[in-house]
């Protein structure tokens, strides 16, 4: 039993620490930038597609310093570029986080935003989807207070999106094969408490608590970012948008001012031009379905 308490301590459990090290990452610093070979090739147009849209922000970047008007013209274009090779079925977080930086460099911060959280969707917990995510919301002058039950899963997500989806998964299943491989050879060794040193039991009996214990959380986790599509569907204002008590332009406004493009919401219902809302501080209220972009849609 000891050997398998020494292999539990020496290849079991370092690996797990080995592939939570490996998925930790750096934020990025400073402006997010594009790299078009971390975008999945598809066909060769759209390949070509999208090395003109990667070639156009790279434009833009030398004509910042001398004419700043010519340079969001060429990130304009790149963002168009890259939301052709969206809609041609190309569909992975690099490409719209490419698609948040051009459109974040060229001053649509709605749009920008709505790219990144596409990106976190499908990349959740990404050190440079969560740093360029967290930059472009700063910059959005508008800013809603969480409460309650959001507010609290928010900051406990935040924590677990320290390690990527993938590997917390692969957490979960190491772990969760390593916890039943030594219950079953404990079982098959038919070795009794009597038998065992109080030093051994205690150790496998620490191990296969550690085991369970982490996968169980990972495996939480996981399942939590994987179905939370369910339970929320957010959105964010790609234009400045009066928000109102009800689904018309007769209605009153809900707040003294617009509120600018890049506020984020979860939808409540849907009517035709209109979708009713729910702000992070509480409050509700409708807004025209033209000036929001809804994710995963």
């Amino acid at each position: 039993m000891m050997e398998l308490v020494k292999i539990l301590f020496s290849k079991v459990l370092p690996g797990c620490m080995i592939v939570m090290i490996l998925g930790i990452t750096m934020p990025s610093q400073g402006e997010p930038g594009n790299q078009l070979d971390e975008v999945t090739a598809g066909p060769a147009p759209v390949l070509a597609v999208m090395t003109e849209a990667q070639s156009s922000y790279d434009l833009g970047n030398m004509l910042q310093p001398v004419d700043p008007g010519a340079a969001r013209e060429a990130y304009i274009e790149s963002a168009d570029g890259w939301r052709r090779a969206i809609n041609s079925g190309i569909n992975n977080g690099r490409i719209w986080t490419n698609l948040g930086n051009a459109e974040f460099r060229a001053g649509r911060l709605g749009l920008a935003v709505a790219a990144y959280l596409e990106a976190d969707s499908l990349m959740p917990g990404d050190a440079t989807v969560g740093s360029n995510l967290a930059l472009a919301r700063n910059q959005v002058p508008a800013r809603f207070d969480s409460e309650g039950v959001t507010v609290l899963y928010d900051t406990v997500s935040d924590g677990w999106h320290v390690l990527g989806f993938d590997v917390r998964w692969w957490m979960a299943g190491i772990c969760w094969i390593g916890f039943w491989v030594i219950l079953a050879v404990r079982f098959a060794r038919g070795t009794s408490r009597s038998e065992e040193s109080e030093g051994s039991s205690l150790a496998w009996r620490g191990g296969l608590a550690v085991l369970a214990a982490v996968a169980i959380i990972s495996g939480t986790t996981v399942a939590l970012d994987a179905t939370e599509d369910a339970w929320r569907t957010p959105g964010v204002l790609v234009e400045e948008s009066v928000v109102r008590t009800g689904n018309g332009e007769t209605f009153a406004a809900v707040f003294s001012e617009p509120l600018p493009e890049g506020v984020e919401f979860d939808l409540i219902e849907s009517r035709p031009g209109w979708h009713h809302v729910n702000f992070a501080d509480g409050r509700t209220g409708w807004i025209r379905s033209d000036h929001v972009r809804m994710i995963g849609s």
